[in-house]
């Protein structure tokens, strides 16, 4: 059984903010992208992590700078697709680069690629459109920031200092491990988007999901977690979509599961990833409710092929040998 303290209670209210505020702007404005691509830009909540102790604030500046650069450019990439695929592989390099270097815990390259991998797909919206979404994703980044720096003020109260962030990274290891994720981001990417499926990005999702394990043993056992959430929470969407439409249930829906996600993931990686899959199927399911349940077969195509490339990598990753 797990055991929560209030303060665990409190993190779980503020990550709930954090989708409340995006929707409530996109009620006022009628407007269902700017909640949708705002709820998406404020998942970066979830770097705010407290056990990063005095690099905490640094870790989480540090990906709402790379938000604010990244998310427009992927805007300018997704209008040439060769460009978009080269663009979310260096993307994915550069992350796992200065995010190793700094030795932070935490999601690592996942919920910053994702948003990014979105954005860069957009192929078939014309360029100020998908300009206008990433701007709309940045909005929900800064207020994810908002509500991370105001519970650490009340709480940790860790400072942000910038020049110790590390721009640099001397660990070969680290290098490596950073050029294998660029590598199979790219491959992901590249796959994803010859199948042409809706919602392509989700097998460079998937990927890194394994990508980001320490060895072949942690990453087999990463993959059938995340398989066995994956089906449960598309399992989840299915009834969703099956008997929900109103706009408002869903939003009520997703901030629930963003709730669970931060109670629970700390706990259990498994538990936490059962509630990701329905809120990224939810959120689409507002904005295109034309898709229907194409877009949750796309979900487990994705969640299986992109799992494999990630277990490939690791395992390359491991046959290195780096310790020896």
């Amino acid at each position: 059984m797990f055991s929560f303290n209030k303060r665990q209670y409190i993190h779980t209210l503020f990550g709930v903010l954090t989708l409340l505020i995006p929707f409530a702007i996109s009620a006022l404005l009628h407007n269902d992208w700017v909640g949708v691509m705002g709820c998406f830009g404020a998942l970066i909540f979830m770097y705010y992590i407290p056990v990063n102790k005095d690099n905490t604030m640094n870790h989480l500046i540090t990906v709402v700078l790379i938000s604010t650069i990244s998310f427009p450019v992927s805007a300018v990439a997704s209008r040439i697709e060769w460009l978009g695929i080269l663009w979310i592989a260096v993307l994915a390099f550069s992350v796992e680069y200065i995010i190793n270097g700094n030795h932070y815990i935490g999601p690592g390259v996942f919920f910053i690629l994702m948003i990014n991998g979105m954005i860069t797909s957009l192929h078939q919206m014309s360029f100020l459109y998908v300009l206008t979404l990433s701007i709309y994703a940045l909005c929900g980044t800064y207020i994810a920031f908002f509500i991370a720096y105001l519970e650490n003020k009340i709480y940790e109260n860790n400072k942000i200092k910038i020049t110790q962030i590390k721009l640099r990274n001397h660990s070969l290891d680290g290098n490596i491990k950073a050029l294998i994720i660029g590598t199979f981001s790219f491959i992901a990417y590249f796959i994803g988007y010859n199948l042409h499926l809706n919602n392509y990005y989700w097998i460079l999702v998937s990927a890194l999901t394994i990508l980001q394990s320490e060895n072949i043993t942690i990453a087999k056992k990463r993959q059938l977690d995340y398989i066995v959430a994956g089906l449960v929470g598309t399992t989840i969407a299915l009834i969703v979509y099956s008997y929900i439409s109103s706009i408002i249930i869903l939003a009520i829906l997703a901030m629930l599961f963003m709730g669970l996600i931060c109670i629970y993931m700390p706990k259990s990686y498994l538990i936490g990833n059962f509630f990701t899959t329905p809120i990224a199927l939810i959120l689409f399911k507002i904005v295109r409710p034309d898709l229907g349940t194409e877009l949750i077969e796309t979900r487990i195509l994705a969640i299986l092929i992109g799992t494999v490339i990630g277990l490939l990598g690791i395992w390359y990753y491991d046959s290195l040998n780096l310790d020896d």
